[in-house]
């Protein structure tokens, strides 16, 4: 693992937090490291966090929780954020709060509403930022992996130049192609550590796991723009000269059931159109292809088994300039996390 690349006071570092916490949890250090160095920082809050309903129910000790408890919760994990930045430097007017539903990212980026793409890149076209700080796409929770796709279709708009990007995992590991690491002294670690512990509501159910976080190095993946498939991930998908896409699916890697999962397929065409859809992969050898953003049925997949891997070809999607796949549930469930994060699907040489 190579170190991470130091900063200047000509970089723009904006740093996108899926969640109250994420900030404080991947880059309480980065952030306080570019401040020293003299970089402007900003920090965008994707959410409020207020889907959280476990930590709520043993603080507040009750059992339902409705639209009202749902809005003074993520009221008060903003205000908790807004305190942690402070710590690392991060003022209130480097902030800026989106608010947009927890737990509904992946339903965000797959109906287009609402354009979480355009409110992206609004914040990017107004900080221009030259270096992009973003959960990885591997990163199990959907909100996290989503997120990462939502920005890289935001940067196939913007006019700008291209900043680096970061990814950061926090529920997952760094994989080390590309990994670099940024060391932190031991007044970082103690602010970063302060800072997760001003999330109040997080500590009384995960305080272990999460300061647990403030170690001596902060780890980050250098995300190439034109990013390769990842060969630790389940699944292939890759795009034929023909316009077709074959996604192979290795049920040596996947070691799981598809019962009652979804194959997602996110992608921005050559010509700037954009294809959103979902197929059901658990049984059959034909799925329907909903396209979520008409709520339609699009077409036909041909589903074919073996022991050793199950194949998924979708006919005629076209000329790709960027795409991702999926396989999860097609809404999240009382666990979480996904399997596994998206896929990039490869392009024909």
């Amino acid at each position: 693992m190579s170190e991470f690349p130091g900063f200047t006071p000509h970089d723009r570092v904006l740093v996108v937090a899926p969640h109250p916490d994420d900030e404080s949890i991947a880059t309480g250090g980065l952030l306080q490291v570019a401040r020293a160095a003299g970089a402007a920082c900003r920090v965008l809050l994707v959410t409020d966090g207020d889907n959280n309903p476990w930590p709520q129910r043993w603080q507040e000790k009750r059992w339902h929780i409705g639209p009202a408890e749902r809005a003074r919760w993520g009221a008060r994990r903003r205000t908790e954020a807004l305190a942690a930045l402070q710590l690392l430097g991060v003022g209130p007017d480097d902030v800026r709060c989106l608010g947009l539903p927890d737990l509904e990212l992946t339903d965000a980026l797959m109906s287009g509403r609402p354009d979480v793409v355009a409110l992206l890149l609004t914040q990017i076209d107004q900080f221009k930022p030259t270096r992009l700080i973003l959960p990885a796409l591997e990163d199990r929770h959907p909100d996290h992996n989503a997120l990462h796709v939502l920005l890289r279709l935001a940067l196939l708009r913007y006019a700008g130049p291209t900043p680096q990007l970061y990814g950061f995992e926090v529920h997952g590991m760094v994989h080390p192609e590309g990994a670099v690491a940024l060391p932190l002294n031991e007044a970082q670690r103690d602010a970063k550590r302060a800072s997760i512990l001003m999330h109040a509501t997080q500590m009384l159910l995960s305080r272990k796991r999460f300061v647990a976080y403030a170690q001596a190095e902060e780890p980050f993946r250098l995300v190439p723009w034109l990013a390769a498939p990842s060969p630790h991930h389940p699944l292939l998908a890759e795009m034929d000269a023909q316009g077709d896409l074959r996604v192979r699916i290795d049920h040596a890697e996947w070691a799981g059931s598809m019962r009652g999962l979804s194959l997602f397929l996110v992608a921005q065409g050559a010509a700037g159109d954009s294809l959103r859809y979902r197929m059901a992969v658990g049984a059959g050898p034909v799925a329907d292809v909903r396209d979520m953003q008409s709520d339609r049925v699009a077409g036909h997949a041909e589903i074919g088994r073996t022991n050793a891997e199950t194949v998924v070809i979708i006919r005629s999607v076209g000329s790709l300039r960027a795409g991702w796949v999926k396989l999860g549930r097609p809404a999240p469930g009382l666990f979480v996390l996904d399997s596994v994060g998206w896929q990039t699907v490869s392009q024909p040489a």
